[in-house]
């Protein structure tokens, strides 16, 4: 049985590589995935730039990347801060069927992940034959082969790569850390609780605790230098199409309570999610902004046909670049809360993404001018509904003049927010809806996305929880209140995007009288 079990498990992770059928395109669940999210990471370091990885104030969250695949590929990482400017991104090679795990805090302080590990410790057997890779598995490597080619990491060996500089520099073998002490604070800086970073007017050197932010982690079909937020990661094939990625996160307490883990966000590709919509030109537009995809807001052009560089025959959709193709995240979300202060209190990490608000350059940002201001600028209000276990309500958000109403918004990209700076029902526990959809937004809200989970942490009775908050939108392609014109940004039947969008259904009660 357990033979027969292994077996069946073997040919599921050897299908991920060619489909993903299996899959629900337009809503986020736990499958193998193009890109991974981390909504939101946290640690903490000493004045000189040291890892602070003693003591009860001491954070730290470690990430673990797999390949459900049997082929070997690779992960481009990118790590942001609370308002999407990148600071830092690396490339990981992941051999078929492997799993790597990180320290967050580590990696900021130098030590990228070397992989392969150890291309001796389990040799990869094609057609009979062992194959020993030496060298890089980059494409700057003349001999590093491309799949698939036995041990090929490599997709394309590009012709045209996302860089000028991705075929001679790009590459999985790192020195060994720290970063120099200038680069180093200049990462840790960006990312403390402060808003010096290198793009909202130089750092000060000096670190704020917890250093925070958020990581996307892509297929990527070479090794490069380019990240999301770059045109030409997605026009020049840098970025890839297979459903293969899976990982999850765990914030570690040197406290003990707080600790607790939360499975990566898995955002699967789709060719049917690829648009050949001309970008917007007008930032105060209301109009659709063509499909909504993860990345959507970096894309500048449309959709490319095909790939643009050289690749082995037969050419796959997910084995090449050709825009985002991305599912979305959605717009609405339920979270539990409780306040009963000190005994029990929650907290929600919140991610969000709009079409350039924020501090995001490239792409649409600076195509529609929302560079402009960019670090004092908060996301579009959210709406927040607070109920208690009797349906009690607080309402916050936008509402009409004279607005009467408590306000508050989640106003960065990335952040951890206690339940203590909310309006709500004065009974200790209940659940808050929340629509971060809101159309006075750039674009008309059209590309806004946002994910939440919710933790519940009890100091005194060591009790911790990390839930992911539940989706309310119908799909998150097309969520309530977007606007939507049929062959642009619409999903269904008739808009030729081949995702059918299922409309919230209405219950019929039952009862037991006449």
């Amino acid at each position: 049985m357990k033979k027969t079990f292994l077996t069946c498990m073997a040919v599921v992770a050897v299908l991920a590589i060619a489909s993903s059928a299996g899959a629900i395109t337009c809503t986020i669940d736990q499958r193998p995935a193009a890109t991974l999210l981390i909504p939101y990471f946290q640690a903490t370091f000493n004045a000189d730039g040291t890892i602070q990885g003693t003591g009860t104030s001491a954070l730290d969250t470690l990430v673990t990347i797999g390949n459900a695949s049997a082929a070997p590929m690779l992960a481009h990482v990118n790590v942001f801060n609370e308002r999407t400017e990148l600071v830092l991104d690396f490339n990981i090679a992941l051999t078929g069927f492997d799993i790597q795990s990180f320290s967050v805090a580590s990696v900021l302080r130098g030590n990228l992940p070397i992989t392969p590990v150890n291309i001796n410790h389990q040799p990869e057997v094609k057609d009979g034959i062992q194959v020993t890779i030496t060298g890089d598995v980059c494409q700057r490597n003349s001999s590093a082969p491309v799949y698939p080619s036995a041990g090929g990491y490599l997709r394309v060996r590009p012709t045209s790569p996302a860089t000028g500089l991705d075929n001679t520099l790009a590459t999985v073998s790192y020195p060994a850390g720290p970063f120099p002490t200038a680069f180093l604070f200049s990462v840790l800086d960006s990312l403390d609780a402060t808003k010096d970073t290198t793009t909202c007017g130089g750092t000060d050197g000096v670190i704020t605790n917890p250093i925070h932010g958020y990581i996307t982690i892509d297929h990527a079909n070479y090794c490069n230098l380019s990240n999301p937020s770059d045109p030409a990661y997605y026009t020049n094939d840098a970025i890839g199409m297979e459903n293969n990625l899976f990982g999850d996160y765990i914030y570690t307490s040197g406290a003990g309570v707080g600790t607790e883990g939360y499975a990566a966000v898995a955002i699967e590709a789709d060719a049917s999610l690829a648009d050949t919509t001309a970008v917007p030109t007008n930032p105060a537009s209301t109009a659709p902004v063509g499909r909504r995809t993860f990345y959507r807001r970096y894309v500048t052009v449309a959709d490319p046909l095909g790939c643009l560089n050289t690749f082995p025959a037969p050419q796959s959709g997910f084995d090449c670049g050709g825009g985002d193709q991305r599912e979305p995240l959605g717009l609405k979300y339920a979270a539990r809360w409780f306040d009963a202060s000190p005994g029990v209190t929650s907290n929600f990490y919140v991610w969000r993404g709009s079409a350039g608000s924020s501090a995001i350059s490239g792409g649409l940002a600076d195509l529609l001018g929302f560079a402009v201001g960019k670090c004092n600028t908060s996301e579009p209000t959210v709406t927040l509904t607070f109920f208690d276990e009797d349906e009690n309500t607080v309402t916050q958000g936008v509402c009409p003049s004279p607005c009467s109403q408590p306000t508050f918004n989640f106003p960065l990209e990335t952040q951890r927010t206690n339940i203590s700076a909310f309006s709500h029902p004065v009974w200790p526990a209940g659940w808050v809806s929340m629509s971060f959809f809101n159309n006075t937004g750039p674009l008309g809200g059209n590309l806004d996305q946002a994910w939440v989970d919710y933790e519940i942490l009890g100091a005194t009775a060591f009790l911790v929880a990390g839930i992911p908050a539940a989706q309310l939108d119908p799909t998150n392609c097309q969520p309530l209140g977007v606007s939507c014109t049929t062959g642009t940004g619409c999903y269904g039947p008739t808009s030729g995007s081949g995702v059918t969008v299922s409309l919230p259904a209405i219950p019929v009660i039952v009862g037991t009288g006449p």
